[in-house]
């Protein structure tokens, strides 16, 4: 985590509040960016006056932001006012374990929800059916929360008649 300090935001993904507020993306809403430095020409073209502006990468849907940095020295309380702060993201692995039914001839629905799964980024590590119940463990890197990850599962699972009977996610 930054907060507060004279460095350029760092070029990962994290979240980033300017005054404590967070940026969001205008597109879809979320707050996960990687945030480049980039320098603008303010002045006529030829002088050569460069000013640092930030350019943030929706890791979600790809969308670029710009921003400068509104940080400024407050001259009647003597001290510098931060308005940037960077919050760096870790990234969560997460087990997962799918309990489920299908026909006893629905090997091509087993078929496309595990190649959904894997679509996802989602690594299947064992595949354990017996007749007509069938439980899947398996594992995901993500910068997303249990409840992202459970509802990616469940709307894959729906968009292919799958009914699941068990979900865990620790």
């Amino acid at each position: 985590m930054m907060s507060g300090t004279d460095e350029s935001l760092r070029p990962q993904k994290s979240r980033i509040t300017i005054f404590d507020e967070p940026i969001i993306c205008n597109f879809c809403t979320h707050n996960v960016f990687i945030p480049y430095e980039i320098y603008v020409n303010v002045e006529q073209p030829g002088i050569g006056v460069r000013h640092v502006r930030y350019i943030a990468i929706c890791q979600h849907c790809g969308q670029a932001k710009n921003f400068s940095d509104p940080s400024y020295y407050d001259a009647e309380n003597d001290t510098f006012i931060w308005a940037l702060n960077q919050y760096l993201i870790s990234v969560r692995e997460y087990k997962i374990k799918i309990i489920f039914y299908i026909g006893k001839r629905s090997d091509d629905k087993l078929t496309a929800f595990l190649n959904k799964l894997i679509e996802q980024n989602i690594e299947v590590e064992n595949v354990h059916r017996v007749k007509t119940e069938v439980i899947v463990l398996a594992t995901i890197s993500s910068l997303n929360e249990i409840q992202t990850v459970r509802s990616t599962i469940m709307n894959s699972a729906m968009r292919l008649n799958v009914t699941i009977k068990n979900l865990i996610i620790k």
